[in-house]
């Protein structure tokens, strides 16, 4: 009953404007005060209705469209006509969805004299009305006029030539036989050729044809099917531009449009949602308070998005490597409060698009103080921003959160029906069990044990990348710091061996060349202790006799292997060697940008350590400071080990001592002794 009631009072408000529009002028040269009081208050109501609200293509029919000449012309392809006719032919007619088309942004144009109607200046949806005026064309029916301020011809051509056109095969030959029809006929036009001749009348019969094309094997059943969808279930976002004097009027229409259209920035679901709050908080009363609750909410607007565009803020609330879908940040809360589907089966985009405001639009349309349902659904905004404020402004809640988000554990939409209903302690507990549940998975193997080893280089990446940040942010946890979801964002990360991967083979001249070079200067430098300098040099020196000595003979090669394997020994003791089934575990693995993990390659222990502190730095004066994650500092700088005294290598007690700090790290989540 209450569908009805309403698609009977949208009827009747349809009625009056329309009564409105063709006795405007008349009435208005009425002397009679009461006349004008009346029509005040009519053209009040009328205008706003029709601030923001959605019209179905029926009620478009009996209205009247001018496109002014500061815009461009029909420019749709056929693949968008195309995609208009397939999205309403392939949507699903059910009691209250509907296929939504992009928004119509229009201003109101009163009657100047007797012989004129009221028009709707049409500010941006030229393409969509123009289209929907062919199809409604092609099909027989009834429809709206618009004229074309740019080109006369454009109005008479869409209106009275059109249907012509199909018997040509071409443009071109569409012209060239058009004056010679008229004589032959001895029909009389107004337009000629070369009237009909230009881009946006070509760009109409394009279009035309293609929606001929499109109805070519539909029977009539199917095109009447495919019409009352189009007429009663398709409908607009019908946005009014506010009226003002004529000094403003047109300057104001180009400024909306330019707005619009300069970079093709459309009218987001955000502002159509925001002119929806804000029209009906004051739409009934009109009063002075009202006016102020208006006020109110438009600054608490910007304040919520002002905080909301805080890169910070906003890195917290965004999967890793996701492009942003929100120009407006406030349009996030709209999703979470609407309980947008994040994954819509079989959904239109054009309807996703505005899901949010479709909803709020629909929720209005029953309620019975529009105000107080206004007032509640803001009320709701602010506690909602509050919450995802509570959760960036809390330590522990940011950590939490902001990990299981940034990197796609779990969706903010779940995040935040989790939090429905429970204290901040319960919801901690909450999360702390979803980041547990996701550790058991990453050192689960293949006989379903938990097991430390079941992590290992050359696995899955993005699992000993998550463990490696949550590490991080257990460092700052314990520091009181909190960690940058902004900067772990922005970075490339990758994964290095904080003791050097194993020597490359060296199979030619080259490369032997390369590697000596890099060796003695190893040598050289104050990360080999001084007493085992000498031992390191003689052994270098013996290999490095022993391979330009013919290796044909086996004998020499057998040697050269032989030095080359004592070398790396002496070498492994000094600065520290792994078993190669070590090499790879996650106890000997960290976090660096791709930028620093390339930059120092596979340099030893020590020099790893100085070559972070000078991408940290930036002091070679070449390049800019670089990020580095403070777990890796730690990792660098031996803070987790007991026995610091050989810098220069990373040992096994020092890889123990990490492995150690990295199951207390997990365990803080979930107790995993599997992993001890």
């Amino acid at each position: 009953m209450q569908n009805n009631s309403n698609n009977h009072s949208a009827g009747s408000m349809v009625a009056i404007e329309n009564l409105f529009s063709e006795f405007q002028y008349a009435l208005s040269q009425s002397s009679d005060e009461n006349v004008t009081d009346f029509m005040a208050q009519l053209q009040q109501l009328v205008q706003g209705n029709n601030a923001l609200i959605l019209k179905s293509i029926t009620e478009l029919l009996p209205l009247h469209f001018f496109v002014d000449d500061y815009q461009r012309g029909y420019k749709w392809t056929p693949q968008q006509v195309e995609d208009l006719l397939n999205d309403i032919d392939e949507f699903t007619v059910t009691q209250s969805d509907f296929y939504c088309l992009q928004p119509v942004v229009v201003k109101y144009q009163a009657p100047q004299t007797s012989t004129e109607k009221s028009c709707w200046e049409l500010i941006d949806g030229q393409q969509r009305i123009t289209t929907s005026y062919m199809i409604l064309s092609f099909l027989q029916h009834s429809k709206f006029t618009i004229d074309y301020r740019t080109r006369k011809s454009s109005g008479e051509f869409l209106a009275h030539y059109l249907p012509s056109t199909l018997q040509s095969e071409s443009w071109q030959d569409y012209i060239e036989n058009y004056d010679s029809e008229l004589n032959e006929q001895q029909l009389s036009s107004g337009l000629s050729s070369c009237d009909l001749d230009n881009v946006d009348n070509y760009h109409f019969y394009t279009a035309y044809r293609t929606i001929a094309k499109w109805f070519e094997n539909k029977s009539d059943q199917q095109k009447q099917d495919w019409l009352n969808k189009f007429l009663n279930h398709t409908k607009v976002i019908w946005y009014a531009a506010l009226d003002m004097d004529a000094a403003q009027n047109k300057q104001k229409s180009i400024d909306i449009f330019m707005r619009l259209n300069s970079g093709k920035i459309p009218l987001t679901n955000a502002e159509l949602i925001k002119a929806l709050f804000l029209h009906y908080a004051n739409a009934e009363e009109l009063t002075e308070v009202g006016r102020l609750k208006q006020s109110q909410m438009a600054q608490q607007w910007d304040a919520i998005e002002h905080a909301l565009q805080n890169q910070d803020f906003w890195a917290f609330l965004q999967p890793y490597n996701k492009e942003n879908k929100h120009a407006n940040h406030i349009e996030l809360l709209f999703d979470l409060l609407t309980n947008k589907p994040t994954h819509k089966a079989n959904s239109l985009e054009s309807q996703d698009a505005f899901f949010s405001f479709n909803h709020y639009y629909r929720e209005l349309k029953q309620a019975g103080t529009k105000a107080e349902f206004i007032e509640h659904q803001w009320h709701q905004l602010r506690q909602g921003f509050y919450r995802l404020q509570e959760w960036f402004e809390n330590d522990e809640l940011y950590h939490l959160t902001g990990f299981l988000i940034t990197r796609s554990i779990c969706n903010i939409q779940t995040l935040w029906q989790m939090s429905e209903g429970v204290t901040k302690s319960e919801f901690v507990k909450l999360l702390k069990a979803r980041i547990a549940k996701e550790l058991v998975k990453y050192f689960t193997d293949e006989s379903k044990k938990q097991t430390f080893s079941a992590l290992q280089y050359g696995g899955n990446r993005q699992h000993i990348i998550s463990v490696l940040i949550l590490f991080n942010i257990a460092a700052h946890r314990k520091q009181g710091t909190r960690l940058s979801f902004k900067t772990y964002a922005n970075t490339q990360w990758d994964i290095e061996h904080i003791h050097a991967q194993n020597s490359q083979q060296l199979d030619d001249s080259k490369e032997q060349d390369v590697w000596y070079s890099s060796q003695q200067a190893l040598i050289e430098s104050e990360d080999i202790p001084k007493d085992s300098k000498a031992q390191l040099l003689d052994s270098l020196t013996q290999w490095n006799s022993l391979r330009k000595i013919a290796t044909d003979d086996e004998e020499n090669r057998l040697a050269l292997k032989a030095s080359l394997q004592e070398y790396t020994k002496q070498l492994g003791d000094v600065v520290g060697v792994l078993k190669e089934e070590e090499m790879d575990g996650l106890d000997n693995l960290c976090l660096l940008s791709a930028k620093v993990n390339r930059g120092i390659g596979n340099a030893i222990f020590a020099q790893k350590r100085k070559l972070i502190l000078q991408y940290e730095k930036g002091i070679n004066g070449k390049q800019a400071q670089c990020f580095i994650p403070i777990a890796t500092k730690n990792v660098f700088s031996k803070f987790y080990s007991e026995n610091v005294s050989h810098m220069h290598q990373w040992s096994t007690e020092d890889r123990k001592a990490y492995r150690n700090e990295l199951i207390a790290c997990f365990n803080f989540y979930s107790v995993m002794e599997e992993l001890a």
